[in-house]
């Protein structure tokens, strides 16, 4: 007879065995990734003979036919579709999802499954109402159910439509991440000082860079509409191109906070002018309402959320005072503190204050695997020798799997070579 599962109760919540058998997963998953890496140069020229074998797999059931998001319809749902790796810097630099980036190497191929939910936002970006001040769209499911891949997929869309993209690839990040990452806000002269705030110049510097690595054609396109004095000796007129504003960022990262609240102020009047189109693209947006970050001073003092310079310019960018574009935004409890994790609506991740201030959004459910959308899955792991055991492409092995995994697409990529 199997022994019981041990079970520890500490103040109310039940602690399980499985948590230690899903970090030995995790284990085996990055180091199943690292001999995947180091092989696939070997086993190249072989690999081509050995996928290209009839009866191997289903015949590619899941490849999708149509690798350009415009053309995406529900017939695609289920399927992949690759975006050409020299192109994957270009649309998707950051804020991917960290076991997609992982498995781009092995694999030799950027691809991203067709789901409803990202379906659904791009049938309503086609027919929204451009005139009107842009509607907010929140992503929002169980922890690995794929909120981010979907928000990527609706990101490459508005690159292939020619959009400027403003994207924040973790708003969390801001708050924890960069622990010694913080100076006093100092405005020079004419610009608007912010008292008892702070600046977070690496981060902000990170972020110019590849806000100027995806929208380069843009910013030297759209101008200033006011002079903004940086220094005593450095000025931008008024104007000039808006690249000027990101190159001083970039150049003077103790400017780079003061750069993006510019930036962000300038593509607001930009928006009423109906030239390009923007998309405000956010990771884990309920990060912007935490109350504490992780940053602690000398003596002890924690920093506010609220008294970070680049919080506010965000906050203030999400307010949609512009027009001209939308807003897509994921709602997430993996990557943030001193926040409920016990549900995963929006009502709970973001509280009052992050709920009122986002009201009136269109939230969006992002579920766990279908059916068809598991085996698809499941057969394109195959195909790339993701899965090397037989049993578990089985009858038996498959059922054994969906339980395991309850559908979840990131257990599914983390627990497929362990098995």
């Amino acid at each position: 007879m199997a022994a019981p599962m041990r079970v520890f109760s500490r103040k109310g919540i039940t602690w399980h065995c499985r948590r230690a058998a899903h970090q030995q997963s995790k284990a085996k998953y990055v180091a199943h990734t690292q001999r995947y890496c180091t092989s696939t140069s070997e086993t190249e020229s072989k690999s081509t003979d050995s996928v290209a074998t009839p009866g191997t797999f289903k015949q590619d059931f899941f490849r999708a036919t149509e690798n350009d998001p415009t053309n995406q319809t529900l017939k695609h749902e289920g399927q992949f579709y690759s975006i050409p790796l020299e192109q994957v810097k270009s649309i998707l630099p950051v804020g991917t999802s960290t076991k997609w980036q992982r498995l781009i190497q092995p694999f030799q191929e950027a691809s991203i499954m067709v789901r409803r939910p990202a379906l659904e936002v791009v049938n309503y970006l086609k027919q929204a109402d451009y005139t009107n001040p842009p509607v907010k769209y929140a992503l929002y499911g169980k922890k690995g159910s794929g909120k981010t891949m979907s928000l990527s997929h609706i990101i490459h869309y508005c690159h292939s439509q020619g959009w400027l993209i403003v994207h924040l690839p973790d708003a969390s990040q801001m708050n924890y991440k960069f622990k010694f990452d913080y100076i006093d806000n100092y405005s020079y002269k004419d610009s608007t000082p912010y008292e008892c705030m702070y600046d977070q110049p690496v981060y902000a510097a990170e972020w110019l860079a590849h806000f100027k690595q995806r929208n380069h054609k843009f910013l030297s396109e759209i101008t200033t509409t006011e002079a903004y004095i940086w220094s005593k000796r450095e000025t931008t007129e008024k104007g000039e191109p808006l690249l000027d504003v990101v190159n001083q960022g970039l150049k003077r990262p103790k400017n780079s906070c003061d750069a993006i609240g510019v930036i962000l102020k300038e593509l607001e009047r930009h928006s009423m002018s109906g030239k390009n189109r923007i998309l405000f693209a956010v990771k884990t947006v309920n990060g912007l309402f935490a109350p504490l970050t992780n940053i602690r001073k000398p003596g002890g003092y924690v920093i506010p959320v609220a008294e970070l310079t680049l919080n506010m310019h965000f906050k203030n960018f999400l307010r949609g005072n512009w027009t001209n574009g939308a807003m897509v935004m994921t709602v997430d409890s993996q990557n943030t503190r001193n926040q409920p994790n016990h549900d995963f609506k929006p009502l709970h991740l973001l509280q009052k204050e992050g709920f009122e201030f986002l009201d009136p959004f269109v939230p969006i459910f992002v579920d766990n695997y279908n059916e068809k959308e598991m085996e698809s899955c499941i057969e394109f792991y195959r195909h790339k020798r993701w899965i090397e055991n037989d049993t578990v492409v089985t009858e038996d092995g498959r059922k054994q799997l969906k339980f395991l995994t309850e559908n979840s697409p990131g257990l599914l990529t983390m627990m497929s070579p362990t098995m």
